[in-house]
């Protein structure tokens, strides 16, 4: 069921404006503009953006089959994807931990439990760091192992592998791994590690904003492969998307290129042999 609308009525519903998914080809190509931002009484709260909408609908897609009972996140914010995660999953517990640090992000960790508190969903945000706090904060506030994690603090290489190492020994045996922002952020290298360290199933998905990666064992392929091969992009794809992108920026040599092959194939129909393709 489609979470989008009452997840926005959770923040408007307390003064808050949402502006979600803007195309960024409509903003100079800003690459910000996809996320989610905050607005209340004239003041930004968007330091710390949320997940985008084509996220969420990536989220509705990978719990239509797959149903975890107790959900952990690092990077709570203003809570934005702590509570998509809670609306997608009404039978989780959810408990989000955040530093506090950044702007904002104490007021976000009081909203997100006055939120919780005031529309009876079964959420914690607690002031806490990772790896340090996460053992103590899962033993006392999820009640059990992890059965997914999401992955979004610090947007380090160092800081990936530190997040799934400490989440890592409290995750259920078929515990699925999301880590945000891996393609956006170029987080590949710390990605790729927990990956091949783990020798856990999955990728980057590409069909998604940020360009996340997702982590889990074998057990847990069944319910999920469907919804990973449909936001995972295959190497044609991707060549084809790059050639695009690489011919819009230089428009004019692709131009001449394209103009050049076209008279190429003219030549060798002269010559009673096939076109071949354009560029």
């Amino acid at each position: 069921m489609p979470i989008l609308n009452r997840l926005v009525d959770l923040y408007e519903s307390r003064g808050f404006e949402i502006a979600a998914g803007f195309n960024p080809y409509h903003f100079d190509n800003f690459g910000a503009a996809p996320y989610t931002w905050m607005f209340h009484s004239g003041r930004s709260y968007t330091n710390a953006l949320g997940i985008a909408v084509k996220e969420i609908y990536f989220l509705e897609c990978l719990f239509e089959t797959y149903h975890p009972r107790r959900i952990f996140i690092i990077g709570n914010a203003f809570g934005w994807s702590t509570f998509a995660l809670a609306l997608a999953n009404p039978g989780a517990r959810v408990v989000a931990i955040d530093t506090g640090a950044e702007e904002h992000s104490q007021e976000g960790i009081t909203l997100t439990n006055r939120i919780a508190s005031e529309e009876g969903l079964n959420v914690t945000a607690v002031k806490a760091t990772s790896p340090h706090d996460v053992g103590p904060v899962i033993a006392e506030h999820l009640g059990g192992s992890v059965d997914f994690a999401f992955i979004d603090g610090c947007h380090t290489n160092e800081y990936v592998v530190l997040d799934f190492n400490a989440v890592r020994p409290h995750g259920a045996p078929d515990c699925v791994y999301l880590f945000h922002d891996v393609h956006q952020c170029m987080l590949h290298e710390g990605f790729e590690t927990v990956r091949l360290e783990s020798g856990f199933a999955g990728g980057l998905l590409l069909g998604t904003t940020s360009g996340m990666g997702i982590l889990y064992g074998e057990s847990s392929v069944s319910a999920l492969e469907r919804t990973v091969r449909t936001f995972s992009r295959g190497e044609m794809a991707l060549a084809e998307v790059r050639q695009g992108a690489w011919n819009a920026r230089h428009h004019y040599i692709a131009k001449y290129r394209k103009s050049l092959a076209k008279r190429r194939n003219m030549v060798r129909g002269w010559f009673g042999k096939s076109p071949l393709p354009l560029p």
